[in-house]
Formats: C-alpha cells, structure tokens, sequence
C-alpha cells in the first residue's frame, strides 16, 4: 500500500482553469458594478497581490469602468500579532487614490479563517471610508472562524484544518500558475 506523503497533492488546479476562475469574477464584477465610474482594487499583501494584478487585468479587458489597482499591508493589524512574530511582508500599503465613498474590492488567494479579511478591513477604514467594501478571493477553503463571506470565489473546496493551500500565480509566465492542496 502506497503512503502518501504531506507534501504529495491532493488536488491541483492548473493555469487554465485559474484563468477561467479569473475571468469568471472579473465578468461578475463587471456585471454588479457596470453603472460604477470607478472600482478600486485591492490585494492583500503578499498572497493577495498577483490574485488582484490578475483580476484588474481581466476586468480591463472586459470593459468595465475605470479600475485603480492597490495594496494593502495587514501586519499591524494581525490578531495574533502578540503570538507570532512579524511577518516579512513585500509590500507596503499603496492605494493610488482616495477611497472616501468609493467602491473597493479586496482580492486575497485564500479565504481560511478570515482573519485577514478582518485585519484588511481594518487597514482599508484607517485610509477612508469607502461606500462599499466586497470581497474576491480565488480560493475559498472554508473552516471560518469569523462571520466573513466571499462575494466573488474562483474555486470553493471544503478542506481540513490539516490541509494545505499552496497558490502560485506568475504575471511573466502565466502557463506556470497553479493551485495545490496538500496534507
């Protein structure tokens, strides 16, 4: 009898069902948001940002209305800041535009616990008060801890607490990106 080993995949998602995940967000933005002058995107740092480049390139070539891209750092508003140590994160928080009564979307890879939606909701509020905030992610994998839902999903798998999710997206090689669930 084989053993499977922790890092063997359970499931793999390949480039092109990711892009149709993609694009199937990006068409149900477009439709939500088509009498919208503006959509603010923003992806969490760090798994959050190639999902958000992606999906602004997607909603650009869909005709949509005007799209700002950004980026948000969560580190000092993690929960378990106390805990952990301080993630090392790449990026900073850089949203090119004032986001007062303005619709912004924050795009993240993975929806777990939701935890970080928590912490990006709270880093968005301390740069304005948007008129709606909603939320994409590509990869929804359950066991939330908090009352916090996707309004757009790419994929939707139930997974175990022992499960992984690895998300791998390359903006110069797009043939490379892949999802992997592993135990």
């Amino acid at each position: 009898m084989h053993k499977m080993s922790s890092t063997e995949p359970l499931k793999t998602y390949k480039h092109a069902a990711i892009n149709d995940a993609i694009l199937s967000i990006a068409r149900q933005i477009a439709a939500q948001h088509a009498q919208d002058e503006k959509i603010i995107v923003v992806g969490i740092a760090n798994g959050g940002v190639p999902f958000a480049q992606k999906l602004c390139k997607a909603l650009k070539e869909i005709e949509t209305p005007e799209i700002v891209e950004g980026y948000i750092n969560i580190t000092f508003h993690r929960d378990d800041i106390g805990q952990n140590p301080i993630p090392e994160e790449k990026l900073g928080t850089t949203i090119p535009c004032n986001i007062e009564n303005q619709l912004v979307i924050l795009a993240d890879d993975v929806l777990f616990s939701g935890r970080t939606v928590r912490a990006a909701m709270n880093e968005i509020f301390d740069q304005g008060r948007p008129s709606n905030v909603e939320l994409a992610v590509l990869f929804d994998r359950g066991n939330r801890r908090l009352p916090i839902q996707p309004n757009y999903t790419g994929f939707l798998e139930g997974t175990t607490l022992a499960q992984r999710v690895h998300v791998s997206l390359n903006m110069k090689q797009p043939a490379l990106d892949a999802i992997t669930v592993t135990h």
